[in-house]
């Protein structure tokens, strides 16, 4: 199909339904993953290496399906592709939500579940990140992803925050139901949404457009660079993140409620980074902009570890931990519009959907590798001490693309 040819097209009927339909499910990963890490740490006793096998196994169907299901994904209507995978996820959560309420639950059970949960968000994202510039044209990506990264940030401030207070008053179960029913609306909207979008034709030889997909990243005089020390970022945030939970849970003490508070302020300090994304990639440009987001990851993470590191006041840790946050979600939420515009901006139709996939499935692969890592680490030596070494591998990071052809071109 041809993509929209309008400059603004961003602001289709379309595009809103979908943006919409983002911001829902958002909302119901947020209500669901604290959920989930509150049970993990206080109703089933686990430490940072427990969280560290939770968001392993999130993230697991990422590097084992993959490749395969972006080279699937390409042969279907990707809306045909979102709604299936929603009410996956939505039946998921209930169901969990109803065995935890009468009692069934343990750690496995938990984990079977998010292993459900990681390999229908694998093909929801697969789908919905590819369905855009079926939505937009390439002159209008970055104000298209500026928006959806809004709405976003806004649904992963309110998420956790709703999730901490529904946790802290009614119970974690509740908040997966509602979860539940937020992945279901999601389902409903899309229903409704009409686009003309005929599907490609299937693949003949899905190992030959896997290759492909990772052929066309990695071999791009752009991509290449990017998705190599991306990777390497993904190493250290999911090592980072690993950390960041059961460090404001036990170190600081600060139970789900400020747990929620921390990941609400996160999102909306990425929702403000968000709304001067284009400001910002106007005066660095894109590849500015991915830059100057990674050279300063290294400060913000070491702020949040200082917090969990020195001898300080409770209110005076808390007030180090909240300004490694503010800085954190400003610079991801200036850089994401940036790095996906420019992502699509350099592949062709056919190809969306398989580039999406190889990205995420090496990026996602190094999350479940470094969260169980960084998650024995921070057991052993301290989650502030774990976080100080992290800071160094996205000091490398940052470095590594700063000198590439990435940065050149």
């Amino acid at each position: 199909m041809k993509p929209p040819s309008q400059s603004n097209s961003s602001a289709h009927g379309g595009f809103w339904r979908f943006w919409s339909v983002e911001v829902v499910t958002d909302t119901g990963i947020g209500l669901a993953f604290i959920a989930f890490q509150t049970i993990i740490v206080l109703d089933l006793g686990g430490g940072a290496t427990e969280v560290g096998w939770l968001q392993s196994v999130r993230w697991l169907p990422y590097v084992v399906l993959g490749l395969l299901v972006g080279a699937l994904v390409e042969g279907y209507r990707r809306r045909t592709v979102m709604i299936l995978s929603d009410l996956v996820r939505a039946l998921v959560l209930a169901g969990i939500g109803v065995l935890w309420l009468v009692g069934i639950g343990d750690v496995w059970l938990l984990l079977v579940a998010v292993l459900l949960l990681g390999t229908a968000s694998l093909f929801n994202d697969s789908a919905s990140q590819a369905f855009v510039p079926r939505l937009v044209a390439r002159d209008g990506l970055l104000q298209a992803h500026q928006r959806l990264d809004a709405g976003a940030n806004a649904a992963q401030s309110a998420g956790p925050a709703l999730s901490g207070a529904i946790i802290g008053w009614l119970g974690a179960p509740i908040s997966l139901l509602a979860a539940g029913f937020a992945h279901l609306v999601s389902v409903l909207t899309l229903v409704t949404l009409r686009v003309d979008e005929p599907p490609a034709g299937r693949p003949k030889r899905l190992g030959s457009s896997m290759l492909a997909g990772l052929r066309f990243v990695h071999r791009h005089p752009r991509l290449g660079p990017f998705a190599r020390w991306t990777h390497a970022w993904f190493l250290c945030n999911g090592a980072a993140m690993t950390l960041f939970t059961p460090l404001i849970l036990l170190d600081l003490d600060a139970g789900p409620a400020g747990l929620g508070v921390a990941l609400g302020v996160l999102g909306g300090a990425t929702l403000a980074g968000t709304l001067l994304a284009g400001f910002i990639a106007g005066r660095l440009g894109l590849a500015g902009t991915v830059i100057a987001e990674r050279a300063t990851m290294p400060f913000a993470w070491g702020a949040i570890a200082l917090a969990g590191l020195l001898p300080l006041p409770r209110p005076a840790s808390l007030v180090v931990l909240f300004a490694g946050i503010v800085v954190l979600g400003i610079v991801m939420g200036m850089s994401n519009p940036s790095e996906m515009a420019l992502r699509q901006q350099a592949t062709p139709d056919r190809m969306q959907a398989r580039m999406n996939a190889t990205m995420r499935t090496v990026n996602r692969s190094m999350i479940v590798v470094s969260a169980p890592l960084a998650g024995v680490l921070g057991d052993a030596i301290g989650f502030g001490a774990a976080l100080a070494v992290v800071c160094g591998g996205f000091a490398v990071a940052a470095i590594g693309l700063a000198v590439s052809s990435f940065a050149r071109r």
